[in-house]
């Protein structure tokens, strides 16, 4: 069972990845994420001083994981139906989420290594110093935030087999995520009804939860981590009733999607 469990995995990375290998693969998420940072924490520090450099790369860092999946996800979904593995996918002799649970895993992994490293490199090129006596409850952020963003990228995948060219919407989502969720700066910046809808987005109460954490903001971060895994849930439970209906609609018609 874990031999075909692990063989399916590297069949799913060897499909969505260009890496040639997997020791390829850790060095390059080894360098994206830092330069990513880099870059962020340069313009942060030219526009509002280093004193505030540790509040937006607190961001940044869950941010940059939540990309890596919502683009991991969106681009097995476009994958799949490229080359037509889609409709055998709603065909296999097998339940569908089971089929989706085992192609999650890398893009899950992934997600979680570039999370995980990312505090690493806060704490070491920008003195976000992990706080090592609250590593248990660290840790519980990360898996509660890699799960809603988890079910928040398998809704926007399902979304995106409406679109012929997901690129604008892919970049939209991204867009919106980071004036949305707070990742720059406070959510309760924004104005009430912008607000609004950040607070039923996946990242937002995780980023602050983080932020408390490192003793960046002050709120409760059991609350903040209840509201996180709820949203998420609520995302997760949409993206399934989703996946149902076309699934329905596929056996009905026999097509899943329009051609590109």
């Amino acid at each position: 069972m874990m031999g075909r469990l692990n063989g399916f995995s590297y069949l799913s990375f060897k499909a969505l990845y260009s890496f040639h290998s997997v020791r390829l693969f850790f060095f390059f998420r080894l360098i994206d994420p830092m330069l990513h940072y880099v870059f962020i924490a340069a313009i942060a520090s030219a526009l509002v001083g280093s004193g505030y450099l540790s509040y937006i790369i607190i961001g940044n860092i869950a941010f940059y994981a939540a990309q890596i999946m919502i683009i991991n996800f969106i681009t097995m979904f476009r994958m799949e139906r490229r080359f037509g593995t889609l409709e055998l996918n709603i065909a296999a002799p097998m339940n569908t989420f089971v089929v989706i649970f085992r192609k999650s895993i890398v893009p899950l992994a992934d997600g979680l290594f570039v999370f995980l490293f990312g505090l690493l490199i806060g704490q070491l090129l920008f003195k976000a110093n992990i706080p090592w006596d609250q590593l248990g409850n660290l840790l519980l952020i990360v898996l509660v935030v890699t799960f809603s963003v988890l079910s928040l990228s398998l809704f926007f995948a399902c979304l995106s087999l409406l679109f012929s060219n997901i690129n604008l919407f892919l970049n939209l989502i991204l867009g919106g995520l980071q004036i949305l969720c707070g990742v720059h700066f406070s959510a309760h910046l924004l104005p009430g009804w912008i607000e609004s809808i950040s607070r039923i987005l996946p990242l937002t109460h995780g980023i602050e939860a983080l932020r408390t954490l490192y003793g960046l903001e002050a709120y409760n971060v059991q609350s903040l981590l209840m509201k996180e895994a709820l949203i998420g849930l609520g995302y997760l439970t949409v993206a399934i009733l989703i996946v149902k209906v076309m699934e329905y609609a596929a056996r009905r018609s026999g097509a899943l999607v329009k051609s590109a």
